[in-house]
């Protein structure tokens, strides 16, 4: 009787090992899984922000061509500065949406920029043929 409580006991410790190995690696994944969550996040808010400042640039060469077409004098380097600005946030936005597709494990639209699976042919957004 007494080896059969030893080798029950044994079985049970051999169980609790391997489930407790289990447990270590879920745990492992779910803080992987949680860091790329946060790490999306900000990406994305990043690019949001991104995207305001664009619109912001925009109404202000708005107002510099309204500004010409009533006539006033406008240096051409405020408009200059404003698109290099513009073109500026457009290439960090291309940075982050590719680091999206990193994340995500897909891939980016050379067309509009548009998040799509690897498993897609064309842009979900645009219809634009995608570069595997």
């Amino acid at each position: 009787m007494e080896d059969k409580m030893k080798e029950m006991l044994q079985k049970l410790k051999e169980t609790a090992v391997v489930v407790g190995d289990k447990t270590e690696d879920a745990v492992k994944q779910i803080g992987k899984k949680t860091g790329e969550t946060v790490e999306l996040a900000k990406l994305n808010m990043k690019i949001f922000d991104l995207k305001t400042e664009i619109g912001i640039e925009h109404r202000e060469i708005g107002k510099l061509m309204y500004a010409i077409h009533v006539g006033k004098e406008v240096e051409e380097k405020a408009v200059d500065e404003r698109l290099k600005s513009i073109d500026s946030k457009l290439a960090e936005i291309a940075q982050y949406q590719e680091r999206i597709a990193e994340l995500k494990k897909a891939v980016v639209c050379p067309s509009c920029g548009e998040v799509c699976s690897k498993s897609d042919s064309f842009c979900k957004k645009c219809g634009s043929e995608l570069n595997k």
